[in-house]
């Protein structure tokens, strides 16, 4: 693993920090090219890339530090330590979602029509954030003998499933899924309720090698969750096709 990637002078570059900041980069700038197709005002994506980063962020470290208050109250300094991980991709996802809803109405730009654009960018940035946990050597996955297993620990020599890169593999599958499908959605917001049925669907499989812990039985906390949203967005896809919905201006109008 290589948690510092590398060194500026004496300046660490932290390997996720630097895949945060490139997945924010380049997706930002694919969000204003696209935005500018639909005829959004390019800084307002800029503005509303920044307050889901930060939204994201935080969310994500609440969701973690609440599915494990005590070790938190024993030690609350640990709470700004993120250089070993410690997020959660559904709190950083919905708090992100909120912000975004809240944003588009002050801003007066269809959130379905957002929500379209942004679909895509999720899936590409979370396979780049992905690549940095794998580096970082969080996120790993169980003890395996497979040809392409890893040691995925620092000081640890256990060969392991890298689950990072699996996860990253399936978050581009999906990308370039949506990306294929982006002109022929069936309706606003359809490539948001079908980036989180697929999302789900590979969460569900990824956990299946992830070494975490397991809630009832075989499950984990998020593969339940996963099924949760798999079928809410797998129905709403289902019920929202089999309407006429007509296409929602990019700016709304009071």
């Amino acid at each position: 693993m290589r948690p510092i990637l590398f060194q500026i002078g004496r300046v660490p570059i932290l390997s996720y920090g630097f895949s945060l900041a490139m997945a924010f980069v380049l997706c930002t700038i694919l969000g204003m090219r696209e935005a500018r197709k639909r005829d959004i005002d390019p800084d307002k994506v800029i503005d509303l890339a920044l307050y889901l980063c930060i939204s994201g962020i935080i969310g994500a470290r609440l969701l973690f530090i609440l599915l494990d208050i005590p070790t938190y109250f024993r030690d609350p300094i640990q709470i700004i330590n993120l250089r070993d991980g410690g997020l959660t991709y559904h709190g950083g996802f919905f708090a992100a979602l909120l912000v975004g809803i809240v944003f588009c109405r002050r801003s007066k730009i269809s959130g379905w029509v957002m929500a379209d654009i942004i679909a895509p960018l999720v899936a590409f940035g979370y396979a780049i954030v992905r690549i940095g946990c794998f580096l970082n050597g969080c996120c790993f996955g169980l003890p395996t003998g497979v040809p392409w297993a890893l040691a995925c620990r620092a000081g640890d020599p256990t060969l392991r499933h890298p689950a990072q890169l699996y996860a990253s593999l399936a978050s581009l599958v999906i990308f370039i899924v949506l990306y294929a499908v982006k002109d022929r959605k069936r309706f606003p917001g359809y490539l948001m309720f079908l980036y989180v049925g697929l999302y789900s669907i590979s969460r569900f499989v990824v956990e299946i090698f992830r070494d975490v812990p397991r809630l009832i039985g075989p499950f984990s906390i998020a593969q339940l969750a996963s099924v949760l949203f798999a079928f809410g967005a797998f129905a709403c896809i289902c019920i929202l096709s089999s309407e006429t919905v007509e296409e929602p201006s990019p700016i709304e109008q009071r």
